[in-house]
């Protein structure tokens, strides 16, 4: 377990190791925390369980590799297999699956503290030259950091095939900030993320290699195209990039020349930066973005927060653009970068587009490295648990679970269709009326506030999709039943009563007992399927009356509403006009939304 531990405590964030100015207050709080974190993170060490991470739906994760001791880093070779650095100086193989029993290599390594086994990397080529690189801290007093070549011979290195590359400056006693990533670029220049050397002053200079990002080709010599080859001296023209505090992890994008740096901050800041040639980081000067700006160094694209919560942390570990050959996760992801937290145990996604980061995974065992592989799964290899795990995702098309129903309504009134789905979040929906979309019907249900006649017969469908595939829903049909006069079984004759007297017909042109000044008769009809929908009154009904020669006679409609204890049914009280013929019966209709009901007969006397 002591190896463990001292692992986890590797790239922890650590206030007293940094030369340089800072003030006693500082110091005194920096070593309270740097004692409060080894202690709690020696505790998880000794626990060493192994807890499944929180991931969003349709994603599952599965333990590749156990037993790795105090592993620090990992790369993903051609063939699929994966090379596991352990600080003690063991090269593990991970191969279809399972952890090979013997080391690709044992290195005699000074693991003091942040040293040890830290990076691995292939060649370009290496399915024709099988050569692996590797950047471990050599043991002496006083130690460096070297990168070294060995060539392959299946899953064993090539006895006595290590060639040095390049050997770093040498290093102070603090055991800290030893950076240790190396990766190939797009431009077939080999990479090497080296740490101050828990002296800020370093990163500032081009005097020392220490706190920079560093470019060689791959035999180690010198770039003529490196951005300080004119301005550096000796072996410091392989500077690419300073002002770098302790950049343990970095990636490229696959496809393009973009490469990201992680930079673990001190105390406030942990920082993903822009690669660009020649840059000054700041650290030295700043931590996190410069306050106030300066023009002299570049801002990181993002930085998080030293903190407890689900988006701060105390050391940021592991880059991956998840670009692969074959896409696995849902589109959204593709393009986006994979970081994650050594502390706080969680992975989240940053946005180049925006510079914003959300979250992904949580209740990761001190994670430490990420690798996005080209079949689409993300790797993650944990110290906490001293273990490796792919995360898969394992996606479905989306079906229809519930199909929207037939719907039949009178028209003016509101009706809604619903649809319920399965498969891999997220889903999304769009509402379709005879076969074309409708703007902004775009969630489970469409409801339309107040039918209208062109509704009659329209077909409504919902059409599912996520990233997987799409379910188009059955179609439902929508049909409008028209308002009605009702009238007597088998027969044309109204249901209708004086609104006064409530006397049947025949009705008189003039009533004297009607509770209005112009004597007119006014009845009452009864309709259904004619409920008017809120904020209409009578004046949305109109009404006519035609006699036996089929003229036509308008009439007044003076109310409209619901019979009490009868809410289905309508009451319409009509004004009878003095110009009706006496003596016969009229036909009488009410049209509401375009829509006009039965004629139904009442006799005049």
């Amino acid at each position: 377990m002591t190896r463990i531990s001292k692992g986890l405590i590797m790239i922890r964030r650590n206030f007293v190791s940094d030369s340089g100015s800072i003030d006693h207050k500082q110091k005194r709080f920096g070593l309270w925390a740097s004692s409060i974190a080894a202690g709690a993170i020696l505790f998880f060490a000794l626990c060493s369980s192994v807890t499944a991470a929180t991931l969003p739906a349709g994603f599952s994760e599965t333990q590749i590799a156990g037993g790795l001791s105090s592993p620090t880093a990992m790369d993903l070779a051609p063939d699929g297999r994966i090379f596991v650095c352990l600080q003690g100086g063991q090269l593990r193989v991970v191969k279809n699956g399972s952890l090979l029993a013997a080391p690709f290599l044992s290195l005699t390594v000074d693991s003091a503290g942040e040293r040890g086994l830290l990076g691995v990397a292939f060649d370009p080529n290496f399915s024709s030259n099988n050569f692996v690189y590797v950047y471990y801290t050599v043991p002496g007093d006083p130690a460096h950091n070297r990168v070294s070549r060995f060539t392959a011979n299946g899953d064993v290195a090539v006895a006595g095939s290590e060639l040095i590359l390049v050997d770093l400056d040498n290093l102070s006693g603090a055991g800290n900030h030893n950076g240790g990533a190396i990766h190939f670029g797009p431009d077939g220049k080999l990479y090497i993320a080296v740490g101050d050397n828990a002296n800020r002053a370093n990163s500032q200079t081009l005097s020392t290699r220490l706190g920079k990002v560093l470019r060689v080709n791959a035999d180690g010599s010198i770039p003529a195209d490196n951005p300080f080859v004119s301005t550096a001296q000796g072996l410091n023209r392989s500077i690419w990039a300073l002002g770098l505090r302790n950049p343990f992890t970095f990636a490229f994008q696959p496809g393009t020349t973009r490469m990201f740096i992680n930079d673990v901050g001190e105390s406030t800041w942990e920082e993903i930066n822009d690669d660009i040639a020649g840059s000054n980081y700041g650290w030295g000067i700043c931590e996190g973005a410069c306050s106030p700006p300066n023009a002299s160094f570049r801002d990181p694209l993002f930085q998080y927060a030293h903190g407890s919560t689900s988006t701060q942390g105390c050391a940021i570990v592991g880059g991956g653009f998840y670009n692969p050959t074959t896409v696995q996760f849902p589109a959204a992801y593709v393009g986006k970068y994979f970081f994650a937290d050594l502390c706080n145990g969680w992975v989240r996604l940053f946005d180049p587009s925006n510079n914003t980061a959300t979250d992904f995974a949580s209740g990761l065992s001190s994670p430490v490295d990420l690798k996005v592989a080209k079949d689409g799964s993300l790797y993650y290899l944990a110290i906490g648990s001293a273990a490796l795990f792919r995360v898969q995702f394992a996606g479905t098309a989306p079906g229809i679970v519930t199909q929207p129903a037939n719907q039949t309504v009178t028209q003016g009134q509101p009706v809604t269709f619903n649809v319920s789905a399965n498969g891999s979040a997220p889903l999304s929906f769009q509402w379709q009326r005879n076969q074309a979309n409708i703007s902004g019907a775009t969630s489970t249900s469409y409801t339309i506030a107040a039918t209208t006649a062109s509704n009659d017969g329209s077909k409504f469908r919902c059409l599912v999709t996520n990233a997987f595939g799409s379910a188009t829903s059955n179609e439902a049909t929508l049909t409008l039943v028209p308002p009605a006069l009702a009238t007597e079984d088998n027969s044309d004759s109204a249901i209708a009563l004086n609104a006064v007297t409530l006397i049947r017909d025949p009705f008189p042109l003039a009533d004297p007992y009607n509770l209005s000044s112009d004597n007119r008769t006014r009845v009452m009809l009864f309709a259904t399927n004619l409920i008017l929908a809120s904020g209409e009154d009578a004046s949305f009904v109109s009404a006519r009356a035609e006699d036996a020669q089929m003229n036509i006679y308008p009439l007044t409609v003076e109310y409209v509403g619901p019979v009490p204890g009868f809410n289905w049914l309508t009451e319409i009280v009509i004004v009878l006009p003095g110009n009706l013929p006496s003596g016969q019966s009229v036909l009488i209709n009410a049209t509401w939304h375009t829509q006009t009901t039965n004629k139904a007969r009442i006799r005049v006397k």
